[in-house]
């Protein structure tokens, strides 16, 4: 790569960027915020945002102490960036975490409360009500001084406080462990030197647009998405995560409107584009605009870019656009970038060699031959290492090895926590006394003529949709669901995703039974499992192995060893008592009757699920939960809203959740509607409604002939 990092405007830090920005009359930087419609919500200049948030730091300068963690807890929206702008020109230490829905998952904003000890949680109005119930059921919650932002009176008078580059400008909270939240501490000097990077790396300038649906809580959408704009003064258009995941067409005609030159979004993404986007929408599209659009935050599918660039070429779009990217937390966002411009890398690979931990690049028709997309070079000034992480050794050319990463954009290490910071962050590589100190990623990759190619994991990170979830978290929700399951004795780990699906990792646990409790039916424990970790952490597993007590495999101190149970997994090692696979769903008969237009729309959503899960509608059963099919958190949203346009009404995107059944959905929608026949709406092809004498009983058995 030949560009160079880009010094920040008059050497200052963020606040001070949108300070002289408000006070500019030829600024070109906009916020604009579209609702679920595609709809303008609201449209600010930096004169708006600098008067907001410097409410925000009037109250915070009265109700809290500098260099104070502050909880943000916000809808999507506006709102959100006044209070963390707000926290930056204050001197406090903004601190995203996204809001439970409809009171789930209170736990994780629990323990964020009570890891970063904020004693000010800021809020919008909206939420106030919520807020309440929070605090009733948390005792965290409950001692949080709360505020919304939205009558906050501005202090025209105040100014950014001054800060240093090693001062903390806010606390990245990682997706996943609700019992051990870490909060990475970014620094002022770390966000300019990232957003430095990538300005130069992606040629953001004021004439370009960002487009971007991604979370502020999240990293990739609070840095890149939001603040990248601020900082290259250009203008962005956002929207909620929510509004895409029910329209994935609202993100690329936003694209297509203001012709966005800018955006990023996981790999999954494009995938619902490709899969939601029906070809006569995309007639009115135009991305010809888009000089890139970033690919990162979980495993890159190679064979979704293709797809993605095979559907969208015919609307402008071109691969050059496509820029793969890796980065964490850890390294503020962004390590390895793919430059605007140039086509993204593609390499085959020869899967043994690879298992053996070496690289031999091969032909595409060679037997054993694995496809994997490069994730970019190493931004200007940051050092990548790939590193035995057994020896601390620098592997030799060719070698895999774990990514270790060097360079100004390090945050100064987790919050609190001095003794995983000691291990993660400042690292040497032995023999190397001036090289470094390092960033330990728990990545596993290979550096091929430049390129990084990201191999695999040695860290128990399980990456699902963009979002991080740890492993104890999965097997605490299943040991706590069925009594005949051993505390302590189970392991979560990943599977690499199936070439040709979505890109997603599999998610698979073995799991300790009783001894009393080996010759037990394992079907209801099977379903306690699998609904109680969709239920708690919105995962849907895709295999659940019981094995005999004292068969999880752990190491002389008792620790769980997750990847060696997986690789037993894999050779067939472990000594098995049932086995449950998502796609082995059986059919059995229900008692309960239904209506005839209960029946009618229990057949339709049969039908939605077999083609959203590409399942045979026989392996589609009334009884057993969503989860157990593998419906996971974005086809619950995808469900709420094919079945809210299927009976005329706005639901819930949590209420396959709520009512984890064909039965229970049903049920729940009858006592909402009365007449729930649906209306002559899309129809999947394979929903042919049943006769209007059938009952519930007469479609399982209709299911069960494939006639459903």
């Amino acid at each position: 790569m030949t560009t160079t990092a880009s010094p920040a405007p008059e050497a200052a830090f963020l606040p001070h960027i949108l300070h002289g920005r408000a006070h500019d009359p030829d600024d070109r930087w906009s916020f604009t915020f579209l609702d679920s419609q595609g709809a303008e919500r609201c449209q600010w200049r930096a004169a708006q945002l600098a008067s907001r948030a410097r409410a925000v730091a009037a109250y915070l300068m009265s109700a809290t102490r500098r260099g104070e963690p502050v909880l943000l807890v916000f809808q999507p929206g506006a709102d959100f960036f006044a209070a963390f702008m707000g926290c930056l020109w204050s001197g406090r230490l903004a601190t995203p975490i996204n809001p439970p829905r409809r009171n789930r998952l209170i736990e994780r904003l629990a323990a964020v409360a009570a890891d970063s000890a904020a004693r000010v949680a800021l809020t919008s109005a909206d939420l106030l009500e919520s807020t309440r119930e929070w605090r009733r059921e948390s005792e965290q919650l409950g001692a949080l001084d709360w505020m919304a932002v939205d009558a906050l009176q501005d202090d025209p008078a105040m100014v950014p406080e001054a800060v240093g580059a090693h001062d903390v400008a806010f606390l990245q909270y990682t997706s996943g462990s609700t019992a051990l939240p870490k909060g990475v501490r970014v620094s002022h000097g770390n966000l300019i030197e990232d957003l430095a990077r990538m300005q130069g790396a992606w040629a953001l300038s004021p004439d370009s647009t960002m487009v971007s649906w991604l979370p502020a809580f999240h990293d990739l959408g609070l840095i890149f998405g939001l603040l990248q704009p601020l900082y290259s003064g250009c203008a962005s258009v956002q929207m909620a995560p929510n509004a895409f995941l029910q329209n994935p067409a609202l993100w690329l005609e936003a694209v297509s409107r203001y012709r966005g030159t800018h955006s990023a979004a996981p790999s999954f993404a494009y995938d619902l584009c490709s899969r939601r986007i029906a070809p006569q929408d995309r007639a009115s599209l135009d991305l010809g605009s888009l000089a890139m659009t970033m690919n990162a935050a979980e495993p890159i599918n190679p064979a979704v870019m293709e797809r993605f660039i095979e559907d969208f070429q015919p609307c402008g779009f071109r691969r050059e656009a496509f820029a793969p990217a890796y980065g964490l937390a850890e390294s503020t966002l962004a390590v390895t970038a793919n430059p605007v411009g140039e086509a993204p890398v593609l390499r085959w690979f020869d899967v043994q060699a690879l298992g053996a931990g070496s690289v031999s690049i091969v032909d595409g028709h060679a037997t054993q031959a694995r496809l994997m997309p490069g994730s970019g070079r190493p931004l200007p000034d940051v050092d990548i290492a790939i590193v035995d992480p057994e020896t601390f050794r620098r592997c030799a050319p060719g070698r895999v090895g774990e990514i270790w990463v060097g360079g100004p954009t390090i945050a100064g290490g987790y919050w609190q926590r001095p003794e995983e910071t000691a291990a993660t962050f400042g690292v040497r590589i032995e023999g190397e006394a001036h090289a470094g100190p390092f960033l330990r990623t728990g990545d596993l990759g290979v550096l091929v003529d430049g390129e990084l190619f990201v191999t695999g994991r040695i860290k128990d990170l399980i990456i699902l949709g963009g979002a991080n979830f740890y492993p104890h978290d999965i097997e605490r929700a299943a040991q706590n669901a069925h009594q005949a399951l051993r505390r302590d004795n189970g392991a979560a780990f990943f599977l690499e995703a199936e070439p040709d699906g979505d890109g997603r990792e599999q998610v698979v646990l073995v799991q300790e039974l009783e001894r009393s409790r080996r010759n037990d039916d394992t079907t209801p424990i099977f379903q306690a499992i699998v609904e109680a970790v969709w239920q708690d952490l919105e995962v849907a597993l895709s295999r659940v192995v019981l094995v005999a007590p004292g068969s999880v495999l752990r190491t002389s101190s008792g620790k769980i060893q997750r990847l060696a149970n997986r690789q037993a997994y894999l050779d067939g090692k472990l000594p098995v008592i049932a086995q449950w696979e998502r796609r082995a769903a059986a059919l059995r008969p229900a008692a309960a009757s239904a209506a005839p237009d209960q029946a009618a729309l229990a057949s339709w959503v049969a039908a939605w699920l077999a083609e959203r899960l590409d399942l045979p509608v026989a392996a589609i059963e009334a009884s057993h939960g969503f989860a157990e099919m593998g419906l996971d958190s974005l086809g619950s949203t995808e469900l709420a809203v094919a079945l809210g346009r299927r009976i005329g009404a706005d639901l819930p995107d949590t209420i396959a959740f709520d009512h984890p059944t064909i039965a229970r959905l049903v049920r729940h929608i009858a006592q909402l509607q009365p007449a729930v026949c649906a209306p002559a709406s899309a129809t999947p092809a394979s929903a042919a409604p049943l006769a209007a004498g059938s009952d519930l009983d007469d479609l399982l058995s209709s299911i069960e002939r494939g006639e459903a």
